[in-house]
């Protein structure tokens, strides 16, 4: 079996928005600033790699399609040519001398021709003065360059950034084919669920996959929300002993919080319908979930739910990860009926 070529993989993922930024190109209507707003396997880096390859492929094919085989092609694959200028975090943030390597390129002229192309993935992991200073070259672009921002939370980028480009939301990798890809890749069936509402990347699902970490995790996750329904006190504690353990990075930080929205989903998706074992994020609490559906009001499921949803915001606030689950579970805690 070949590997699918980048382009193959952008018209898969994102055949509308590939066509319209085609004929975009064609037609000189490019505009110099995008703000590409899509979850992890939604293809955001493949498109923006394509509008990159289509920009300086001397070989469009009858579709308008790049190439993907000659030099020039070749080289933006590979990271290698020197109009097209690709900055992604290091380690947790875009840091300090990556931005000044930006601006340093903001003033340059591109070197083989007239045509010059910026692309920062992840760019809400930039701090402020990042942004403030991305926010300068959009407003005074200089020449002939086109900026492509790419984001998987546009909500977590400045409202003055979102306001000076175009914004582009990517489409949802439908339900179904993400659970075929990731039951090709060998995830087991009580995973696949909960992975899809982690991530649309089946990558990105591997690698949580990897030495159990995801297993572990949802193990936890499970533990800790059985004792916060049976109003155990011990929930407090273990977020200090498991749960705080699994969360080595603010990625994984990241996902624990989103597992703990999952887990009280499950409740909420029970209240009116039944909902199979297989169709739950945390199958192995099934029975618990569905007993939390008949024991709790909608206005007090409600307000667990604003609650775990707080969370990644207030991680995104550089709050304290083991305190922000500390105070969730005291105030779930005080939420279930004695």
């Amino acid at each position: 079996m070949t590997e699918e070529s980048l382009v193959a993989t952008a018209q898969r993922l994102q055949p509308q928005l590939l066509s319209h930024f085609m004929n975009l190109i064609t037609d000189n209507r490019l505009a110099h600033a995008y703000l590409f707003n899509g979850a992890d396997g939604t293809g955001r880096q493949q498109l923006a790699t394509v509008i990159a390859m289509r920009l300086f492929c001397p070989n469009v094919d009858e579709n308008g399609l790049p190439c993907g085989h000659c030099p020039e092609c070749q080289r933006i694959q590979a990271g290698d040519h020197p109009d097209v200028v690709s900055v992604v975090p290091d380690g947790q943030r875009i840091k300090v001398d990556q931005v000044r390597y930006l601006k340093s390129e903001f003033t340059k002229s591109a070197v083989e021709g007239n045509q010059k192309i910026f692309i920062v993935d992840q760019v809400d992991r930039m701090t402020t003065g990042a942004a403030n200073s991305l926010l300068k070259f959009i407003e005074e672009p200089v020449g002939n360059t086109v900026a492509l921002l790419l984001t998987a939370n546009k909500n977590l980028i400045l409202p003055t950034i979102l306001s000076r480009t175009q914004v582009v939301d990517f489409l949802r990798v439908a339900p179904g084919a993400l659970a075929d890809s990731l039951a090709a890749a060998g995830i087991v069936p009580s995973q696949r669920y909960l992975l899809a509402t982690l991530t649309e990347s089946v990558q990105a699902a591997k690698a949580l996959t990897a030495e159990d970490w995801l297993k572990t995790a949802q193990l936890s996750v499970g533990q800790w929300f059985s004792a916060a329904c049976a109003g155990d006190e011990r929930a407090f504690v273990r977020v200090q002993t498991e749960l705080v353990p699994l969360g080595s990075n603010r990625d994984l930080q990241g996902t624990i919080l989103d597992m703990v929205v999952q887990v009280w989903h499950d409740v909420l998706r029970q209240q009116n319908a039944s909902v199979s074992d297989d169709q739950l994020a945390f199958p192995q609490v099934a029975q618990v979930s569905r007993q939390m559906a008949q024991h709790l009001s909608i206005d007090r499921l409600v307000n667990i739910m604003t609650l775990t949803l707080e969370t990644r915001s207030q991680l995104a606030g550089n709050m304290n990860f083991q305190g922000i689950l500390e105070a969730l579970t005291l105030q779930i805690l005080a939420q279930i009926p004695r």
